[in-house]
């Protein structure tokens, strides 16, 4: 379940950084020298942030990870003012199907609100309002952002299109947690790039944060599903102060989803 996605004003949805001593060098050596040793410190720093992504898609179920079809997870969504204060609280209900569909629904009756995206469309249903509408293209657009940015998809389509990476070396990511990191170079249909950092726990292997632009998630407390580990706490963050938390209940994989449950309704009373 990606994060937020913010398609309503206040209403949520589920779904950063980084010459004087280059002249030095040039200055001191020959032209050909330096780049003999830019080569080589490549080599080795690309080695390793492969090695690092292919343990952790080891340590999320290997191929039972990445064949994944479909994702129904339950839970509670929390999201938080600038000052850390609970803004909204509510249960939800996510499902993804790959590789574009996801809806997310939350709480129940006249107060049942459900943001659906499919591909590069998408629909809202607002109880309180008993209407239902298109998503604009704003809204949209935050979607598909929130959802390439999963931990799921991110590993996903690096292992399908094997981008540039770049080891980040290890560090200290939150208190008493130290993590090593990976640069991930993609680039978008439109051509620019999207860069990404992953952090993963060195001894677990177990992806701890993504990291793009000003925005963070952090994963905790995964638990062994069929053969798959999950985070069942996801943490948001953006310029250093957390945004929202995902805390599910329960997650199941595979299940069949029906397809009706992404269809555009004609009108309020046919929504499901």
């Amino acid at each position: 379940m990606s994060d937020e996605r913010d398609v309503d004003q206040k209403r949520p949805g589920l779904t950063r950084y980084r010459y004087a001593l280059l002249i030095g060098v040039f200055i001191c050596f020959p032209p050909s020298l330096p780049l003999a040793h830019a080569q080589n410190d490549r080599a080795p720093s690309t080695s390793q942030a492969r090695q690092l992504l292919h343990a952790a898609i080891e340590a999320l179920g290997g191929e039972t990870f990445l064949a994944l079809k479909t994702i129904v997870g339950k839970g509670m969504y929390s999201q938080f003012d600038e000052n850390g204060n609970l803004e909204f609280l509510a249960k939800f209900v996510d499902y993804i199907v790959y590789p574009d569909k996801e809806r997310t629904e939350f709480g129940k009756g006249k107060n049942r609100f459900i943001q659906t995206n499919i591909g590069t469309t998408g629909w809202i249903y607002d109880g309180q309002q008993k209407a239902i509408r298109d998503q604009t293209p704003e809204q949209v657009e935050n979607f598909q952002r929130g959802f390439r940015h999963s931990l799921d998809n991110i590993l996903r389509r690096w292992h399908q299109s094997k981008p540039p990476l770049r080891y980040l070396g290890e560090r200290e990511i939150w208190f008493r947690q130290r993590g090593q990191g990976v640069e991930i170079r993609f680039t978008l249909p439109d051509g620019s790039e999207d860069v990404v950092e992953v952090y993963i726990d060195p001894q677990t292997h177990l992806p701890l944060s993504v990291a793009y632009g000003n925005e963070e998630d952090r994963f905790f407390l995964y638990q062994d599903i069929d053969g798959i580990r999950w985070p069942f706490r996801i943490d948001h963050y953006r310029n250093g102060v957390q945004t929202s938390r995902i805390a599910y209940s329960s997650v199941v994989f595979n299940r069949a989803v029906d397809p009706r449950l992404f269809e555009k309704p004609t009108n309020p009373k046919k929504v499901k």
